[in-house]
């Protein structure tokens, strides 16, 4: 887990140098493996143990910092109220759940989005972690999973056939297209979404090229889950296929932060892309 130091003081005042913060959270449990300096910025590496998934994201970390401090997390402020929110035109969108695979499913449709290029400023909160900007609705995803821990997917909703989508695992041999154009042959049991005509995402693990949110975009279906972690794993190991989402979900996600992931996101992509 990397975190940057400019990063987490978003949310949490540090008073002691930082080595010395580095030494306090090794001695609580968050190893600090490594303390880079990289331009005006410092960059903390953290093994994060499988027992404290909440500890994989900026907020999970400026927790801890809190709590050895002795002072509070600035927590981010939720400017849409989602329970209000309306749109001149409706959308419909059929959904057949599982909640047995999927215990829960949280999600809203922002329409009228103009997919671009991030802000600097976002671009610059990925670039510190690594990460490769991609468009204002992506990044917009991706921020937030590192900030507070909770996975989001973006897909467009105009590419859910028959807007109907089914929650269900796979039976085994299903054909594949990940977002990055890499074909797989799914293995029997994991999650997936299927509409009436197509698999469009292998659930926690990677989005499907068939959904995804690109320049033509108009309006897209923002989801947050939780999901059965053992099938995660199981369906990660058979395709050799990880990522930041598998690893968190793998570990047990904050089952009760998707509504307020799913309203941060949506605060940041009416703020980026526009849309309603």
């Amino acid at each position: 887990m990397i975190a940057p130091l400019s990063w987490l003081k978003d949310y949490v005042d540090v008073s002691v140098s930082p080595e010395k913060l580095g030494d306090k959270l090794t001695e609580v449990g968050l190893g600090t493996e490594k303390i880079t300096k990289v331009d005006k910025d410092i960059l903390f590496e953290f093994e994060i143990t499988p027992n404290r998934p909440d500890l994989l994201s900026i907020i999970g970390v400026a927790r801890e910092i809190a709590a050895v401090e002795g002072t509070k997390v600035k927590y981010p402020k939720f400017k849409t109220d989602l329970k209000s929110a309306k749109s001149a035109e409706v959308l419909p969108l059929k959904i057949h759940p599982n909640s047995r695979i999927v215990p829960r499913l949280s999600g809203i449709i922002v329409n009228n989005v103009t997919v671009k290029d991030s802000p600097k400023w976002l671009q610059n909160k990925l670039i510190s972690i690594g990460q490769r900007p991609i468009s204002n609705i992506v990044d917009a995803t991706n921020f937030v999973m590192y900030e507070l821990g909770n996975p989001i997917h973006s897909f467009d909703y105009h590419k859910i056939a028959g807007a109907e989508m089914w929650v269900r695992q796979s039976r085994g041999g299903e054909p594949y297209e990940s977002v990055d154009e890499i074909s797989y042959h799914l293995p029997k049991d994991a999650i997936i979404y299927e509409d009436t005509e197509k698999i469009f995402d292998l659930v926690g693990i990677k989005g499907g090229k068939n959904s995804g949110t690109y320049s033509d975009t108009k309006a897209v279906f923002i989801v947050v889950e939780v999901d059965d972690p053992v099938l995660i794993r199981r369906a990660s190991l058979a395709l050799g296929l990880r990522s930041e989402a598998s690893a968190i979900f793998e570990r047990g996600v904050n089952r009760g932060g998707t509504v307020d992931a799913l309203a941060r996101t949506v605060d940041l992509i009416l703020e980026t892309a526009g849309g309603q």
